[in-house]
């Protein structure tokens, strides 16, 4: 239980990987519209291949911080069997499998 105190929903220790998280979505998410509308997918010029292997590789660090923050909730999944803790959880890993799963996408769309 001092684990979950510690480390477990909405503190100091998931939190700012959560937040982090959303915080990178929010970069990337802009970032490909621009490409597209700019480079419409091409990477024929110096800056269009540039942009997209910038943010090839913004992806895959976001897919990594993802599958991370996966290991996190897993690691304290069990901390607590109150109904309250699980749903937490359960909501933790939904909104972590819409990022992986959109990060995918975003990935896969610029291969």
């Amino acid at each position: 239980m001092t684990a979950a105190l510690l480390c477990g929903i909405g503190n100091v220790c998931a939190l700012p990987l959560r937040i982090l998280i959303e915080e990178q979505h929010a970069k990337i998410e802009p970032a490909i519209k621009k490409f597209q509308q700019e480079c419409r997918g091409h990477t024929d010029s110096q800056a269009c291949k540039e942009e997209h292997d910038a943010l090839v590789k913004a992806l895959n660090e976001f897919l990594s911080l993802v599958q991370n923050g996966f290991k996190v909730i897993d690691a304290h999944a069990n901390d607590a069997s109150d109904a309250d803790y699980q749903k937490q959880i359960a909501t933790l890993r939904a909104r972590a499998q819409q990022h992986l799963d959109w990060g995918r996408e975003q990935l896969a769309a610029l291969q």
